[in-house]
């Protein structure tokens, strides 16, 4: 029997790591997930303003290095990234090419079509996601990054008087004016999101955080989003 025992014995401690030794023992060549964040916003609810918040709070401090903001210079990105004329980034709005422009592009071979440059935005999204630390704005980035680990995903939100206060004030505007505005800024980039990633923007469970911006301040939101980042990559280590 203590024969039996001490093979027991011995075939455990030769079956591998265990508990707290299984950190220790993974591979060198499997390297951690690169942290990266998304961000969603209904129009005037800060979303540029957090951006600027988180990348100058992680920037140099224990999440990483630099951190950069991709928004409406991803389309940039993209281009120079795949060698195309840089001129072709007003073929590309949140919500949608223009259909005239697009269309007569695609006849006489100007440009590549639009199902081919939005394919082209989400991959560098995806590779910027993989390899850099950075915070993706908009253009239904946490669905095309959903998949890959790391990302912690944004959803930022007001009142519509409340969005719609902001924009006035901000442009010397009515405020129906800016309600007007606010409401077609949305409806677009629930057209793009909806088109492009057959996803709905709106929907809560696509996100780690729904932040109510005239409930939370953006620098409140900027500290729970950190905090859940780190926590992340702690048990990612």
């Amino acid at each position: 029997a203590r024969r039996v025992a001490d093979r027991l014995h011995a075939a455990a401690s030769d079956a591998g790591p265990r508990g707290s030794d299984w950190k220790d023992s993974r591979p060198p060549w499997v390297k951690p997930p690169v942290p990266f964040i998304t961000i969603s916003r209904e129009c005037c609810s800060g979303g540029s303003t957090l951006a600027q918040i988180l990348a100058r709070r992680l920037s140099g401090a224990t999440v990483g290095a630099s951190w950069s903001i991709f928004g409406g210079n991803i389309v940039n990105q993209m281009l120079q990234s795949h060698h195309l004329p840089a001129d072709l980034a007003r073929f590309l709005p949140e919500d949608r090419v223009p259909e005239v422009s697009a269309t007569i592009g695609e006849i006489v071979g100007r440009h590549p079509s639009l199902w081919d440059l939005v394919q082209k935005t989400n991959h560098t999204m995806r590779q910027l996601a993989r390899e850099r630390h950075v915070i993706l704005v908009g253009r239904g980035a946490n669905s095309v990054t959903a998949d890959i680990s790391g990302g912690v995903h944004v959803r930022l939100v007001a009142p519509a008087g409340h969005r719609a206060q902001y924009y006035a004030h901000r442009f010397g505007v009515s405020v129906d004016e800016a309600l007007k505005h606010n409401a077609r800024c949305d409806a677009a980039r629930r057209r793009y999101v909806s088109t492009h990633c057959s996803a709905d923007v709106a929907d809560p469970a696509a996100y780690d955080f729904v932040i109510n911006n005239a409930h939370v301040p953006l620098e409140e939101a900027a500290e729970r989003i950190i905090a859940h980042l780190r926590a992340q990559l702690g048990a990612a280590a």
